[in-house]
């Protein structure tokens, strides 16, 4: 049930869904791991920015929004590189490369990510900045 979330997600509910590469990554349950690893970057940087770098001079829009594409990039890297060093292994046991075509949905897919990183740490955003000392206006 939760890899049918995890990967409804992933595939946006079929508008997303990406044949043989979605196939794989749902047989073999990749989509797990990547957004265990996404959702606690996104947590991570989110409270790293309402509390540990909570100062006058960071409680800015622009500070909060470059963290945000920080955690875009760090979760497009994990995506990417997590669904290509997972399906080489996959392929390599069964002695065959892995199809051309999947690097073009590796990238879909980790933007995808990316997208869904963006809107979580919005959503922590909102969680954690009432008790932070400067940036609890920020974003809004």
């Amino acid at each position: 049930m939760l890899k049918d979330f995890i990967a409804n997600f992933y595939e946006l509910w079929g508008g997303a869904y990406l044949g043989d590469f979605s196939e794989q990554m749902y047989n073999n349950d990749l989509y797990f791991s990547v957004a265990l690893y996404s959702i606690i970057v996104a947590l991570i940087l989110t409270i790293a920015y309402y509390y540990v770098v909570d100062r006058p001079g960071t409680a800015k829009l622009s500070i909060w929004s470059l963290n945000l594409l920080v955690g875009a990039i760090i979760n497009f890297i994990i995506a990417f590189v997590s669904a290509n060093n997972d399906l080489t292994e996959i392929f390599a046991s069964v002695g065959s490369a892995v199809p051309a075509s999947f690097t073009s949905d590796m990238m879909v897919f980790s933007i995808i990510n990316s997208m869904w990183t963006v809107l979580l740490m919005f959503l922590f955003s909102m969680l954690f900045k009432w008790k932070s000392s400067h940036s609890s206006y920020v974003p809004f």
